[in-house]
Parts: C-alpha cells; sequence; structure tokens
C-alpha cells in the first residue's frame, strides 16, 4: 500500500508528461462525447429520420466503435511493446482526426445513396477507433514510464474525475450545436479535439523507446508472452475475469436504461439525462476518494468491496419506483464503482513487467468488450420474449422485465465479488517494473 505526502498533488503536476497528457485527454474526451451524441442525433433525426431500420443504422455506429476493439486491440498491444510510444500516441491522434475530419464531407454530398454515406460513416468510427486502441495502450505505458507508483491511483482519480465533469458537461452542448450550427461543426469540434490532443503530446519528451529485447520475437510469440503472463499470475486473472463477469451485469443495465425511467419510474425518458449527471457526480466523488481508501484499505480490498457494494446498492436501484429515490441510490452505486476503477489499473500495472504492458492489457479490452456485448443482445432479447409481461409479486415486491434484468445485474457483482475475494486480497501486486525517470518538455 503507498504512503503518500501532503505533497502528492504538487509531486505529480510538477511532472512535465502528466502537464501535458492530462488536458490532451480531457480535451479529446469532450471531443469524443459531443461526437458520439451528434452522431447518432443525426443518424436518428435525419440520415434515417421516419425510416423502419432507423434503430439498426443507430446500432452500426456501436458495432463499428466496438469492433476494432476485437480485431485491432492484439495487434495495438504487441505494436506498442516493439515500437516507440511517443510516435504512436502522436499519429494515433493524427489518425483519429483525419477519420473523423473525413465524415465533414458527407453533408456536402447530398447525391450520395444513404446506405453509401452510412457506411461512409461506420467505416470513419472504426478507423478512428482502430487508432484509438493504440492510443491507449501506448498512453498506459506513457504512465507506467512517467509517473511514480505512488501518484498513479491520485493520476487515474484525477483524470477520471475531470472525464466524468466533462460527461456531464458534454450531453447538453451536442444536441443545440447540432440543430443551431449543424453536424459540421459537432464533427469538427472533435477532428480538432485530436489535433490538439496530438501537438500537445508532441511537445513533451520522454523515455518512449521500446524496452531492450521487446523486438526479438514475432508478433505470435509476443502475444502467446503476454497470455502466459497474464495466466501465470492469480491476482491478474481474477482481476480479468471479474471485470469480465461484472460486464455481464453492466452491459444490460446500459442497454435498458431508458426503459427503467419509463417503465419502473414511469417518468419521462428526457429524465435519464439527470440520472446519468447524477452517477457521474458519483463517480468524480468516488474517483476524488480513491488515494485516501488506497492508502487506508489498500487497492485489493478497495476493489473486491468496490464490486460487493455497488451490487447491493444496484439490488435496491433496482426495487426503487419514485425519482427522489432512485436518484439517490444511483449516486451510491457510482460511488464504489469510481472508487474500484480508479484503483484497479496502478494494481494491475503493479503486476506487469513494464515491456509486456501493451500486449498483456489487451484482455483487459477484448474480453469486457465481448461480455458486454453478449450482455448488450441478451438483455434486449430477453426483454422482447422471455421477460415480455412478467409481473410477479414476491414478498410484497413486483418484479417486471426491467427491474429484474436490474437487480438480475446488481446479484452477478455481489457473486463476482464474492467469487474473487479471496484470490484479490491474499494475491501481492509486484512491484513497479521500471524505475521513473525525469522528463522535460521539447
Amino acid at each position: 500500500m503507498s504512503e503518500l505526502g501532503t505533497d502528492a498533488t504538487p509531486r505529480l503536476w510538477r511532472i512535465p508528461a502528466w502537464r501535458y497528457a492530462f488536458p490532451a485527454t480531457v480535451v479529446s474526451r469532450l471531443g469524443d462525447i459531443v461526437f458520439d451524441l451528434t452522431v447518432v442525433l443525426w443518424i436518428s433525426t435525419g440520415l434515417a429520420r421516419g425510416e423502419s431500420w432507423a434503430p439498426a443504422a443507430v446500432s452500426g455506429v456501436m458495432l463499428a466503435a466496438v469492433v476494432p476493439i476485437l480485431l485491432v486491440g492484439p495487434l495495438a498491444g504487441v505494436f506498442v511493446d516493439r515500437h516507440d510510444r511517443h510516435r504512436i500516441l502522436v499519429v494515433s491522434n493524427l489518425v483519429q482526426a483525419a477519420a473523423i475530419g473525413s465524415i465533414l464531407l458527407v453533408p456536402a454530398y447530398d447525391g450520395l445513396p444513404t446506405a453509401v454515406r452510412l457506411a461512409w460513416i461506420y467505416a470513419a468510427i472504426a478507423v478512428a477507433n482502430g487508432a484509438g486502441q493504440f492510443f491507449v495502450q501506448a498512453r498506459l505505458v506513457m504512465i507506467a514510464r512517467t509517473i511514480p507508483d505512488q501518484l498513479r491511483t491520485l493520476a487515474f482519480s484525477v483524470q477520471g474525475a475531470a472525464n466524468n465533469a466533462v460527461l456531464i458537461i458534454g450531453p447538453p452542448l451536442a444536441a443545440p450545436l447540432l440543430f443551431t450550427a449543424g453536424v459540421q461543426w459537432a464533427l469538427a469540434i472533435d477532428a480538432v479535439s485530436f489535433l490538439v490532443s496530438s501537438a500537445l503530446l508532441q511537445a513533451v519528451a520522454w523515455d518512449s523507446a521500446p524496452s531492450a529485447g521487446a523486438t526479438d520475437d514475432g508478433f505470435w510469440a509476443s502475444l502467446r508472452e503476454g497470455a502466459r503472463v497474464l495466466l501465470g499470475n492469480r491476482l491478474l486473472v481474477s482481476l480479468t475475469v471479474a471485470i469480465s463477469v461484472a460486464s455481464l451485469g453492466s452491459g444490460a443495465i446500459n442497454v435498458l436504461e431508458v426503459f427503467f425511467v419509463t417503465d419502473v419510474l414511469h417518468r419521462h425518458a428526457a429524465l435519464l439525462g439527470f440520472l446519468n449527471a447524477t452517477f457521474a457526480v458519483g463517480m468524480i466523488a468516488g474517483m476524488a476518494a480513491s488515494p485516501w481508501l488506497e492508502r487506508r484499505f489498500g487497492a485489493p480490498r478497495i476493489f473486491v468491496w468496490g464490486l460487493l457494494l455497488a451490487g447491493l446498492m444496484l439490488i435496491g436501484y433496482s426495487r426503487t419506483v419514485s425519482m427522489p429515490a432512485a436518484l439517490t441510490l444511483y449516486f451510491l452505486v457510482a460511488v464504489p464503482i469510481a472508487a474500484l476503477n480508479t484503483t484497479f489499473m496502478p494494481l494491475f500495472m503493479r503486476s506487469v513487467p513494464e515491456h509486456l504492458l501493451g500486449r498483456t492489457s489487451v484482455a483487459l479490452q477484448i474480453f469486457p468488450t465481448i461480455a458486454d456485448l453478449v450482455a448488450t443482445t441478451a438483455a434486449g432479447w430477453l426483454v422482447s420474449t422471455l421477460l415480455l409481461g412478467l409481473d410477479v409479486r414476491v414478498l410484497g415486491t413486483t418484479f417486471g422485465p426491467i427491474d429484474t434484468l436490474f437487480a438480475l445485474g446488481g446479484v452477478i457483482f455481489v457473486v463476482t465479488a464474492l467469487a474473487v475475494w479471496r484470490p484479490v486480497t491474499r494475491a501481492t501486486a509486484g512491484r513497479p517494473a521500471v524505475e521513473v525517470v525525469e522528463t522535460s518538455s521539447a
């Protein structure tokens, strides 16, 4: 368990790489949020307006964002471990800017068939998210190389809180921007955000070269080495399994949120925004408390307790029928989730040699993504078929299709926490694999 002095925050901000990487991430995150909502609104209210296939067209956006994680993720993990990470960060942002910027041409070609325009949008999103896989892996190594282990939880806390603050600010900007200024401005904001991020990351120098011997093996040998390290570490296996299984619960909740508001709380769908904002505030609170919690209890205990408490709060949330109670409990669901999310990655990084960080962390994206896809598909199918019309009273409590799946999601969290409790809390994460060296701005 790390011991931090009162000067932890000033120490973090004295690191040049952090001073550049933090605003770069916030800016690109804001652009992403505006873009995500804009594209969904553009397709649903514009390109596919009034069409029976409009929901499928919107689903295509989600699919275009997810497929690169499964197909490009393993390649990116190995590539990042074998090449200069600073260059990868800068170039991947430029590729993302070019891909999103290309969508600016779509509105200009009114004569193009709608199918072609949608295909163009999907392809651009896939390319941008594919480049994002390289960015995420390289940024993880950047954190390992430039931020001491004792400051990493604080760094993830500050970055996560800022990202959730942007999540509150971004959506209210996106819709008015689309309907008043036009889709081109929203697309341009996202493209420019990647350019700004690239420029900020270009401005800082750090030891970004691959470790000695990292390029000796071929692609498949390198990927097998990452799998060997992951499977050979009881803590890493437990963390990966826990995150993946928990994604089965959270995936169902994400896709059914709006129906919980309309069918369970019996409120207008627009109030989903208040629930999401409340959840983001809870995330900020949990992330702000995470460094103190880690010093007090240790990251392993925070992880399992976070899963357990989030599951219990989620079960309680599934039983609510009033908006005030729902807002309160959704906030309480977010706090432990934020704490476990913040301490999870530093815990993972302590257990993996730095030169294997890229290829080993691939599993943290692929398996939860697959679980999320399964949960999303299964939730929609269950609500539309097996659970359709469910109305059962148990001990004076009514269970319908939506709230039952929410309660099941909470049960999955609780069971997962209990299943990994022993291996996680008894495992000892390794020491940082590399010495952090001082960096300087270019």
